[in-house]
């Protein structure tokens, strides 16, 4: 009897629950509504890895003897280079490389997991140990973009820190945009570099791209991730955690539900904006949890040694809504930059809604704007961020 006939599905109208029955098991694959749900299973059998995939779906694994690729890059490299929509499922373990994905067409990675709602459960990993060692650095040849563990941009320069948004010497601005609809699904990304605090090791950089995010989990100290020129990125339900400005950029960058973990002390964000408010670029956080990294070292103190972000330059736009923050946030909330360079006098810092121990109303900062929660929704809504609700992100998530 072939596997297949040994399977059934009972695939309800608008409803992922699959129920499979092999041999005389009885098992729920996933009972959620995680739209990839019955894909990333790792309750199907070993001989069909992308049953219930999108069609054309390539497989990765290390150990499985039906695989198409072993490494993830391989598959991206794989993909054709136009506007179609292409699927890459991972199969469970620890991938030591860099991924770079600058084709235009919708492009998802899919983990595979058995719990697609929760980033705790996640079975892959992806990571390197690259960093810049800004004590060495070359600006013109090197830059935080070459540290990367997961890229998406048309090109190398289009995720480039150093010439920030205006470019010249010695990289022009990109005049091409990269991919329209990237997606990424149960997969931690992680720089591991331990480089003594001397620089930058990014677990993800993006520019001009759009890029979402589901049940992910990125690692790193300082600099974790990086959101450049024309990118956009939305996180949902998903982890950042790093010490020394880990989200950091000039794009435009949305947090959802997720937790914000503080490895050490220093700055959660570090923004630059356009000057006169000529868009929306910044970093917004709703309902989410800013907290001591639950991987930090815990022999560390890091009670009020958190901040909520200092100004890259004077135009940053920096929001927290409905958020809970822990001790570890400063009472102050925000930072200057430097005594010498205090970079607030045109910013935009606020929050609204913000609960826990670690939100003191009468010590935050004078450059913080406390906003109710109609304020917050009025001038912050995903459609005002965005200039309308993005369609490539999945909001049923």
């Amino acid at each position: 009897m072939s596997e297949l006939t040994n399977i059934e599905m009972f695939l309800q109208p608008n409803s992922l629950l699959i129920i499979y029955l092999v041999g005389p098991f009885f098992q729920y694959a996933s009972a959620t509504f995680a739209k990839y749900a019955a894909c990333q299973s790792t309750l199907k059998p070993k001989s069909l890895p992308t049953l219930f995939c999108p069609e054309g779906t390539k497989f990765v694994s290390q150990t499985d003897s039906h695989v198409h690729f072993t490494r993830v890059q391989d598959a991206v490299l794989a993909l054709p280079n136009d506007t179609s929509a292409a699927f890459i499922l991972i199969g469970a373990g620890t991938y030591q490389e860099s991924v770079n994905v600058s084709r235009k067409g919708p492009t998802t990675l899919l983990g595979q997991t058995d719990h697609p709602a929760s980033y705790a459960h996640n079975l892959i990993t992806i990571f390197n140990t690259i960093y810049i060692n800004q004590t060495t650095q070359n600006a013109s040849t090197e830059d935080n973009a070459d540290s990367a563990v997961l890229t998406v941009a048309p090109n190398k320069y289009a995720a480039w820190t150093g010439a920030g948004y205006y470019g010249g010497t010695p990289v022009p601005i990109p005049n091409d945009f990269g991919c329209t609809d990237f997606k990424a699904y149960n997969v931690n990304f992680e720089n591991r570099a331990n480089n003594g605090g001397v620089g930058p090791a990014l677990a993800l950089g993006i520019g001009f791209a759009n890029a979402s995010f589901y049940a992910s989990t990125f690692r790193g100290m300082q600099d974790t991730m990086f959101i450049g020129k024309n990118g956009s990125a939305v996180f949902r339900k998903s982890r950042v955690l790093g010490s020394v400005d880990y989200i950091y950029g000039f794009g435009t960058a949305y947090f959802d539900q997720s937790l914000i973990g503080s490895r050490g002390p220093g700055c959660t964000t570090g923004w630059k904006g356009t000057p006169n408010y000529t868009n929306t670029y910044g970093a917004y956080f709703s309902r989410s949890s800013i907290v001591r990294s639950p991987d930090a070292n815990p022999s560390l103190d890091l009670t009020g040694l958190q901040t909520l972000g200092r100004p890259w330059n004077n135009a940053s736009v920096v929001v927290y809504m409905d958020s809970y923050m822990d001790a570890s946030v400063n009472p102050a909330g925000f930072q200057i930059w430097s005594p010498s360079d205090p970079r607030n006098e045109t910013i935009y810092h606020a929050e609204a809604g913000s609960h826990g121990s670690g939100f003191n109303a009468s010590a935050r900062v004078s450059f913080d704007h406390l906003l109710t929660d109609k304020e917050a929704r009025r001038k912050f809504s995903v459609e005002k961020i965005f200039g309308g609700r993005p369609t490539w992100v999945d909001w049923g998530f």
